[in-house]
């Protein structure tokens, strides 16, 4: 879907769309609640290596750390969206009216989740992520319009 297309299904969708925001987990209790195994490999805390920097100097050991930490903070955040954004189409699915249509994006949301588990490319995983938010944004406008007119009794009269 092109940029000007997903603004005018958002202008579609009116004010009466709302999701709620992301909220922050412990790794604890993420590992309670995942829905699915989630390979280590997505969310590696490995540092770049630094092969120009002798290893004698104590200089070069810091930007490895800090760079390292903030390594970790960026796949936690990643960690944190990619589960926020999987529950909240599990979500939207039920909000589909019929029943296929909600095993249709159940399915295909878990099938794209797992496809996807063991990407490490940080851009990859950001593009995915953006791919997945869109869908969540067309599936609840699809949703909403569906449910509308599914409940027109101007629609039920075509039947």
């Amino acid at each position: 879907m092109s940029g000007i297309a997903h603004a005018a299904v958002r202008s579609l969708a009116g004010p009466s769309i709302k999701r709620s925001s992301f909220t922050a987990v412990s790794s604890s209790s993420w590992r309670r609640q995942s829905p699915f195994p989630i390979s280590s490999t997505l969310f590696s805390t490995s540092s770049p290596s630094n092969n120009n920097n002798p290893p004698s100097t104590t200089a070069a050991s810091q930007p490895i750390t800090s760079t390292s930490s903030s390594l970790d903070n960026n796949n936690n955040t990643h960690r944190i969206r990619a589960l926020s954004l999987y529950r909240q189409l599990l979500r939207g699915a039920e909000r589909m009216p019929t029943p296929n249509r909600q095993n249709y994006v159940k399915r295909k949301t878990r099938s794209e989740f797992r496809r996807h588990v063991t990407l490490t490319d940080q851009e990859e995983i950001e593009f995915q992520l953006r791919l997945a938010d869109t869908n969540l944004d067309t599936v609840l406008v699809q949703a909403e319009h569906l449910s509308r007119l599914f409940n027109d009794p101007e629609y039920q009269n075509y039947n």
